[in-house]
This record gives structure tokens, C-alpha cells and sequence, in this order.
């Protein structure tokens, strides 16, 4: 898909230029190594290896046409693997949703308190991996990491059929959360990688919006399948064999065709491998970096951002547990579960429908993303004390107000934008990224808790009318900050411009953005 940024509506030379000498590098004398502006080999990020293993010393100007058609050409090829990838990853939430109202309870032995565990237990197991994926991500490009981690959760996806009591669902689940441990961590490092900043929260609603398609095809799935009544499987069994088969086969198109960065992509010519690359500079962010480096670790352990960070994913996680509980809340709103089903599909509609429009407006307008996370909120709070407040009578307004909740999901895509766009330093962005799994682990594995009284799950609404009044303040707090940053930082960062006549050329030096002079955040 041709997705045009406001960057490149921009005037710029119709040809590719090279940047003269005396613009090179504004830090070139505190480069490490022997030449000045090189940067040793070994210690580089992956982009300038990528150049100079090319005999190149990019510095290029691109063409507005080749930037677009390399932007296209990574469009086509990463997004329906991110998109899909994550579609089935959510597929199991809902799996596990549907699963509920076709049988699973009864065959498992399973209270409601039960139930709400095995919510719970999957993010325990998600959360335990994270210094394992940290050190993964760091030591091995991200893209190498999806399909293991798609195949082992295809597989642990059909252990589940032979469950039939609450500790072997509770290992599985475990085990699952695990092994999907490292997806969200590396699309994040994948789009900040590929993409240029101000395209990266489209780009990041696109896979995001999976989840609503995954609401979507899960309910036309477990509608199909829940009119098996024949032969030794339940009809929730059918619902994980598909999906242990389809994550399985997946795991394979995702190990030939999801390349490791802009070198390794077979659809790029060489030209458009250097283009690729060039494309990123300008985010200060870099590509990868195999080194760790201490003095980042703690640099982002100091960084309040880094806590900003952490309070996004918390809030915008809380309510996670409509993805688990939601077909029982339709259900006791008085439908039937054949019912229930295509009542959920709306979700899912709507989340696709708000996240597109939402993170599409990001393209266009320069520093509104606070601003959307606000508004998203806004729809979903507005919704839950409409679910809260209307009696059990009222299905039009309760499901109104039901579908109104799926808003919120823009904001915590919105917020993983803000944290790939404003982290640099490889090693700095990992460890962001732990703190941004610790908030999302830590509320998934609180909120089904709250979902433990039917039929209103009033507990449950109101944690989420919290959940969504506090991303809103954290979004304001968050904006405050940055714009008090930008300023601070505004002097130094002109200096450092003008030394460059507006050229960035520290992009792959794997400076933090606190130590890169030209870094501006946005908001």
C-alpha cells in the first residue's frame, strides 16, 4: 500500500544527493576508531554496517520517487506478516473468550474464579520472559525471534485440547504466555527500524488493528464451529485445533518471507537497500546494535519516560480483560452463545475502524498523538459508564456502550508509537521496552480479577472507567514533559543544526536521545 507522509510532500532535490564533506557528521571527532566519521565496525549499528559493508557512506538526500517506492515496496511485504502475525497471536485471547460460552467451563470444571486465573496466568508467563527476550533481542535481529516464537505457540495452542482440569489449562497457559512473550517487543523494534518516525504509528495501528480483525474472524470461526456436535471433540477443541494449525503453518511463512533488516530484504535492490536505510537516519534512532551498552541501561532506568512508558502500557491494559470476558458479558446482557458470537464481530469492526482513522491522522498532523490517546480514552470512559449505569433491560444501549469500549485500544498503539519514536540507543530501547512489558504483564495478570462477579461485572466496569481516566492523564503529564524537554533542549539542538547546515547525520552513531544533540521528541 503507497502510504505518502507529510515528509515527503515536502520540496526536496529530484535526484539523489550526496551530502558535501564539511556536513558530514556533527560528532565526528568523538567517533570511535582510527578515521574520522567511522564509526569501529564491530560496535556500529546494523545501518552504517549495512552502507559500508555496500562501499557506502550514505549521506544521501533521497528522491522524493524512490523514497516512496521503497516505503511501498516494505509496506507490502512487512505489514500483512506484522498484521497477520498479530491477528492470530489475539486470536487465542479470543479463542480462550469464545471457547468460555461453548462448553470449556463445564468440561474443565471451571468457577468463574477460575476462569478469571487462567486469564491471568498467561501474562505470568509473559512477564517471566522479558529478561529473557531482552537479552534475545539484543544478541539476535527481531525479526529471527517471530517465527520460533509462532511455531511454539502453535504448538502449545493444541496441548490445550487435552486439558481437562484447572492446573493443565494454568501450565499451558504459562507456557503460552511465554512463548509469545518477545512478539510485541519486536514489532516495536521492527517499525522503528524500518520506518521513518512519522510514519511509524500508522504503521504501528495497521498490525495493531489485528486485534479487531482477530474479534472479527474469531466470532465467524466459533459460529461455524459451534455447530460441530458431532464426533469426540467439544466444539471449543475445534476452535483451539484450528488455531494451533494455523499458527503452525504461519510460523513458516514468517521464517521465509519477514526479512532481518533493510541488507537481508530479498524484495530491495542494492540501491534500494542503501535508500532503506538512508530513509531511518533521520529518526536518530537507529536500526540494531548487538553491543550492550551499561551506561544506556542506565540511562533509561533514570529516564522518566522510561516510567511514562511503563504507566501507558498499565492503563492501556487494564482493560484487557473484555478480550477474555466479553463474550460472557454479550451473553448475560440475555443472547444466546450463537448469538453472543455474532454480537461480538461489531468489536472488532469498530476497533479496526478508530485505530486507522486515529493513527492515519498522525501522518498529517506534526505532534497531535497525545492528543489522539486523549480522544480514544475519552470514547471508551464515555462507553463503560454507559455499561455501568443502564439496567440489564436496555441491550441496545448496553451493546452501544459495549462496542464504544474498543476505542481505547488507539491509545496504548498510539503510546508504543511514542516510545519507538522517542527511545534511541539500541540497548536503551530494550530496556524501555522491558519497562513497557512490566506495565502491560502486570495489568493484564490484575485485571481479570476484577471480572469475578456476574452478571454486571460491575467490579470489572469500573476498573475499566479507571483504566481509561488514568491514560488520560498520563497522556497530558506526558505531553507537559516532552514539550518542556523540547524546549530545554531547543538551544543546543540549533547549534548542532546549524554546525550541519539542518543535515542529521548521527542516526547510526547509537547515541541515546539524550546524547544526540539533534534529537527532538514528539508528543
Amino acid at each position: 500500500m503507497a502510504m505518502n507522509s507529510r515528509e515527503e510532500k515536502e520540496v526536496q532535490p529530484a535526484t539523489p544527493t550526496r551530502i558535501s564533506d564539511e556536513k558530514r557528521t556533527y560528532s565526528e571527532t568523538t567517533l570511535p576508531g582510527d578515521v574520522p566519521g567511522k564509526v569501529e565496525h564491530a560496535d556500529a549499528d546494523l545501518g552504517l554496517r549495512i552502507l559500508q559493508d555496500r562501499g557506502d557512506e550514505g549521506g544521501y538526500v533521497l528522491d522524493p520517487a524512490m523514497r516512496r517506492r521503497v516505503l511501498r515496496k516494505i509496506d507490502l511485504h512487512l505489514m500483512p506478516i506484522l498484521t497477520i502475525t498479530t491477528m492470530i497471536a489475539f486470536l487465542e485471547l479470543v479463542t480462550l473468550n469464545y471457547a468460555a460460552i461453548f462448553g470449556l467451563l463445564e468440561d474443565a470444571h471451571l468457577t468463574e474464579n477460575k476462569f478469571a486465573w487462567l486469564g491471568s496466568i498467561y501474562y505470568f508467563g509473559y512477564l517471566a520472559m522479558q529478561p529473557f527476550v531482552a537479552r534475545l533481542l539484543q544478541y539476535v535481529q527481531p525479526a529471527q525471534t517471530i517465527a520460533g516464537a509462532v511455531f511454539l505457540w502453535g504448538v502449545i495452542i493444541f496441548l490445550s485440547i487435552l486439558c481437562d482440569s484447572f492446573s493443565k489449562f494454568m501450565a499451558v497457559r504459562f507456557f503460552l504466555g511465554a512463548a509469545e512473550a518477545c512478539v510485541n517487543p519486536a514489532f516495536i523494534l521492527i517499525s522503528s527500524s524500518f520506518y521513518p518516525r512519522e510514519n511509524q504509528t500508522f504503521r504501528v495501528g495497521i498490525w495493531f488493528s489485528a486485534n479487531g480483525l482477530a474479534n472479527i474472524v474469531g466470532g465467524i470461526m466459533a459460529y461455524g464451529l459451534g455447530h460441530i456436535h458431532a464426533g469426540a471433540l467439544a466444539p471449543w477443541k475445534w476452535i483451539y485445533l484450528i488455531i494451533g494449525a494455523i499458527s503452525i503453518l504461519w510460523s513458516i511463512v514468517v521464517y521465509i518471507f519477514l526479512p532481518a533488516s533493510q541488507g537481508s530484504a530479498k524484495f530491495l535492490s542494492d540501491d534500494e537497500k542503501v535508500a532503506a536505510v538512508e530513509m531511518v537516519r533521520d529518526n536518530n534512532t537507529g536500526i540494531h546494535n548487538n553491543t550492550v551498552k551499561w551506561s544506556q541501561v542506565r540511562e533509561a532506568l533514570l529516564d522518566p519516560k522510561s516510567y511514562f512508558f511503563f504507566w501507558f502500557a498499565f492503563f492501556g491494559n487494564l482493560a484487557n480483560s473484555i478480550a477474555t470476558f466479553g463474550s460472557q458479558i454479550i451473553s448475560h446482557f440475555g443472547f444466546t452463545p450463537l448469538q453472543t458470537t455474532l454480537l461480538g464481530m461489531p468489536n472488532g469492526g469498530f476497533e479496526v475502524l478508530v485505530m486507522i482513522s486515529f493513527t492515519w491522522i498522525c501522518i498529517h498532523y506534526k505532534n497531535i498523538r497525545s492528543l489522539l490517546i486523549v480522544a480514544s480514552n475519552i470514547i471508551a470512559l464515555v462507553g463503560s459508564i454507559v455499561v455501568f449505569v443502564l439496567p440489564l433491560t436496555n441491550k441496545a444501549g448496553l451493546l452501544i456502550g459495549y462496542y464504544m469500549f474498543t476505542a481505547w485500544p488507539t491509545g496504548y498503539a498510539i503510546s508504543l508509537a511514542l516510545a519507538g519514536s522517542n527511545t534511541a540507543g539500541f540497548t536503551k530501547k530494550v530496556v524501555t521496552n522491558i519497562f513497557i512489558m512490566a506495565g502491560f504483564c502486570s495489568s493484564n495478570i490484575i485485571g481479570p480479577q476484577f471480572f469475578n462477579k456476574p452478571p454486571r461485572y460491575r467490579l470489572g466496569i469500573g476498573s475499566c472507567i479507571f483504566t481509561f481516566a488514568g491514560m488520560i492523564v498520563v497522556a497530558v503529564l506526558f505531553q507537559i514533559y516532552v514539550v518542556w524537554l523540547n524546549k530545554k533542549r531547543a538551544p543546543t539542538r540549533e547549534a548542532a543544526k546549524e554546525v550541519l547546515n539542518g543535515r542529521v547525520e548521527t542516526g547510526f552513531e547509537d547515541l541515546t536521545d539524550k546524547e544526540n544533540p539533534l534529537f527532538e521528541y514528539v508528543y
